[in-house]
């Protein structure tokens, strides 16, 4: 793209303009599963910014992106000869009301950069469990974090939010404040514009007790079991994730990994509250400890360059035996893919399916199947891959959680949503981007006039 092109673009911008020969493209075009070569990639300070370049983008006919933290496993962060809006520099963290705990947070920012802040505060939201993942990107889809039983999801504590839609407008946003549009950006991604703040009524929050603990493949089924059972009847403070890990040669054998969250101020009932986890089997490490809230999040590295992801996902109306004999046979062995289980429940299923595009509000836990491939290969191959690796898991799960998703066709994206979720996202999608201008997401085509 040359320089006379550009220059009504650069104009206009108050932020960057970084083209390929710009010295910090070469990290911006990169996302954490995906490696792009867009053509341009504008740094936007301002929701005119954004506006400016949605314009540029539609009237050149370049793809558009939207990067927030990069995460995407889909790649759709980052593409090939179009425009990415980069909201790295919308990344304020304010606090909007001291006594209500509103807080208001830049669509650029990052979970480890809020988390951290707002703990100064004695504050903290569930927010994603990694560090370098995007608010914008994360609240979006839903957001599961390590307060989700507690505090229920990102979106569930979500006031109001700014976004620039397709035609160039700015809008507000909330229950009262276009409230379809408000419906729909809890839980239906990147469809409906580009939201540049989000307005949050954070949590009382100083420190957490957590940290991991390890056990063994081979006592698989009874970790299982008693994880699933306990935290059934666990205080809605103590989160949990468990990852079964095939193990990648001699340096990182096969294990169960729990990622264990208790939010909370009191200590003893903490470690109360924890100790069943830590009696579930043979115990080979442990590290849980009292800590601030943003020490939980960890420093997530993406794959190599010669390997990327791909996932399967899905919600489990509950982990059975049957489910759990499924998964002692199929998974934790060497060539079989990484395993993880998010428990739900608690404060995600006091709010109503239908109050939120995020419908999957009735399920015990979420699980994903993720195994690595070459980067070379094709998507058609990754996928086959990925459905391979989970069939196992495929008759008993439902829907799927579109932020986990690396496979974003029509049938697969209809598919995470329950039927009437989906079409009431397409009435909203054809109200505010009936053109399909923000259709490199888990994308939702808008219905028919």
């Amino acid at each position: 793209m040359n320089e006379q092109t550009l220059a009504p673009l650069k104009d206009r911008i108050k932020g960057q303009v970084v083209l390929p020969t710009s010295p910090q493209y070469a990290q911006l075009r990169r996302g954490f599963n995906h490696t792009g070569s867009p053509a341009v990639i504008v740094q936007c300070a301002s929701d005119e910014d954004v506006a400016s370049a949605i314009k540029f983008a539609r009237d050149h006919t370049l793809t558009l992106s939207v990067r927030c933290g990069g995460h995407s496993f889909s790649g759709l962060s980052t593409n090939n000869g179009g425009l990415v809006i980069d909201l790295s520099p919308l990344s304020q963290i304010e606090i909007l009301d001291p006594r209500q705990h509103l807080v208001r947070i830049g669509g650029g920012a990052k979970w480890g950069a809020v988390a951290a802040e707002l703990g100064t505060r004695g504050l903290g939201l569930s927010s994603g469990d990694t560090n370098s993942v995007g608010v914008g990107g994360l609240t979006l889809g839903g957001g599961i974090g390590w307060l989700v039983r507690k505090y229920g999801l990102a979106i569930d504590s979500l006031e109001a939010a700014q976004i620039v839609t397709a035609d160039g407008r700015s809008l507000r946003v909330s229950a009262t404040e276009y409230p379809d549009l408000f419906w729909a950006i809890r839980g239906g991604g990147g469809n409906f514009g580009v939201v540049t703040s989000f307005d949050f009524r954070a949590h009382p929050l100083i420190t957490i007790v957590g940290g991991l603990a390890t056990y063994p493949v081979a006592e698989m089924k009874q970790v299982l079991q008693g994880w699933a059972a306990y935290l059934r009847i666990a205080p809605e403070e103590l989160n949990s994730t468990l990852t079964i890990m095939p193990g990648f040669g001699p340096q990182m054998p096969p294990q169960i990994m729990l990622g264990i969250c208790y939010g909370g101020e009191d200590e003893a009932g903490a470690n109360h509250a924890i100790k069943p986890l830590l009696e579930l089997g043979t115990l080979q490490h442990q590290t849980i400890q009292k800590k601030p809230y943003h020490e939980m999040l960890e420093d997530a590295k993406p794959p190599s360059a010669d390997f990327r992801a791909t996932t399967q996902d899905g919600f489990i109306k509950t982990l059975s035996d049957d489910v759990i004999a499924v998964i002692a046979a199929a998974y934790g062995k060497p060539g079989t893919p990484i395993v993880q289980i998010r428990s739900l429940d608690g404060a995600v299923a006091r709010v109503s399916p239908e109050a939120t595009a995020f419908a999957h509000r009735e399920y015990e836990a979420f699980i994903m199947a993720a195994s690595l491939v070459p980067t070379a290969t094709t998507d058609a191959e990754a996928r086959r891959i990925s459905q391979a690796a989970w069939l196992p898991l495929q008759p008993f799960a439902h829907g799927a959680y579109i932020n986990f998703q690396t496979a974003v066709d029509t049938a697969s994206v209809a598919a995470a949503y329950p039927p009437a979720t989906y079409a009431r996202l397409a009435t909203v999608k054809a109200a505010y981007d009936p053109e399909n201008l923000f259709n490199q997401n888990a994308n939702i085509k808008p219905a028919a006039a």
